[in-house]
């Protein structure tokens, strides 16, 4: 049993829905139901009831949810309790994220984590993969929020955690000859004029390696410029200009509004591992390690 379950149990108490709690939460609908089984298991009971107008606890859910909502009152007032004995030093978190992680997926995950912990003294800074691991490396930042790739070939050793999944998509004008395509062959992504992330960034690494997986080098590419913002490479894109690549992630806004186009390299789906990464022999501080809690375990997810 863990305190993140009995805080879904609680939210799903209040809005009467699984589906409402999972939206509210940022959770996927499976994940909410994943961990309320897990609990039933736990106790050897069923919480809830399913009827047209939403769900409801059974007799032994109420039971549960009377003490979860004690065991989480007692807890947010042991921690209150703590930070009044903490040091200047524990109420610092600086994170550093690549650009599609600090742009797109961290302001949700900040906002909640302020909320909780109001008196940690908070700042992140976005810069390509390769800033980030230095500055980490640098003891400039306590934590690192990048993609898996980041750390290949880095030489050195990392505590890592995976906190979320992407993909990688060839982002491209929403006109011929791309719009009735949903996929893009690798003799058309060898001649469509191409704009690539800078030297450093985690997604150009990523997208680096499937090349080379496929038999191409980045030589044989027409690559036409490279940029260093997620926001200047979409804007290209939109005014037809070239293709490029970046995460599903950054672009969902765009591909909803109907302003680029997603495709998928014919035959490669790829798959983005998002990591939490500290230093292995660094002793993190209490905001670092309460952040990494609130990202990690049963019923967490990093992301808007």
């Amino acid at each position: 049993m863990h305190l993140s379950q009995l805080e879904l149990l609680c939210e799903i108490t209040r809005v009467k829905s699984f589906s409402k709690a999972a939206k509210l939460l940022h959770l996927s609908q499976p994940a909410v139901s994943g961990q309320m089984h897990s609990l039933e298991d736990f106790y050897g009971v069923q919480l809830f009831e399913r009827s047209s107008s939403g769900v409801s606890l059974t007799k032994a859910g109420e039971v549960v949810h009377k003490y979860a909502k004690e065991i989480l009152g007692l807890h947010e007032a042991l921690e209150k309790e703590i930070d009044t004995l903490l040091e200047e030093k524990n109420k610092n978190l600086v994170i550093g994220a690549s650009s599609t992680v600090g742009n797109y997926a961290l302001p949700c995950s900040i906002w909640d984590y302020k909320e909780r912990y109001p008196h940690v003294n908070m700042k992140l800074i976005v810069s390509n993969a390769d800033t980030v691991l230095s500055m980490l490396r640098q003891d400039e930042i306590h934590l690192a929020l990048l993609e898996e790739e980041a750390l290949l070939g880095s030489g050195e050793h990392y505590s890592s955690q995976q906190i979320s999944n992407d993909e990688l998509l060839v982002i491209a004008p929403p006109k011929k000859p791309w719009i009735d395509k949903s996929t893009i062959t690798l003799s058309e992504l060898k001649k469509a004029p191409l704009i690539i992330r800078e030297k450093g960034s985690g997604i150009l690494k990523i997208f680096e390696k499937i090349i080379n997986s496929l038999g191409l080098t980045m030589d044989e590419l027409n690559i036409m410029t490279e940029m260093g913002s997620i926001d200047a490479i979409k804007s290209t894109v939109e005014a037809g200009m070239g293709i490029s690549f970046c995460s599903r992630l950054a672009v969902r806004k765009e591909i909803r509004n109907g302003t680029i186009h997603p495709l998928v390299i014919e035959g490669k789906q790829v798959k983005i591992n998002y990591l939490i990464i500290c230093k292995d022999e660094k002793e993190l501080n209490t905001a670092a390690r309460r952040f990494i809690r609130s990202m990690v375990g049963p019923g967490k997810t990093a992301f808007c």
